[in-house]
């Protein structure tokens, strides 16, 4: 038995696809590299094209097979 304190580790960082988008838009908003800007920028049109492209074609198709 060790009677040293118990090593206590930090909770882990909340992650997941929220947190990496709003990476990027904080990315897009205070990069000092114009270069990581751009990226930032193009992921989130990218990102927002996807979920528009989504947001038509799901109902779309739903609506094709329910016919």
């Amino acid at each position: 038995m060790s009677n040293g304190p118990a090593s206590v580790e930090p909770p882990p960082r909340p992650g997941g696809l929220v947190r990496g988008f709003l990476r990027l838009i904080v990315e897009v908003d205070e990069s000092r590299r114009w270069t990581h800007r751009v990226r930032a920028a193009l992921l989130l049109i990218l990102l927002l094209v996807g979920f528009g492209a989504l947001g038509y074609w799901i109902p779309e198709i739903i609506e094709r097979y329910l016919r």
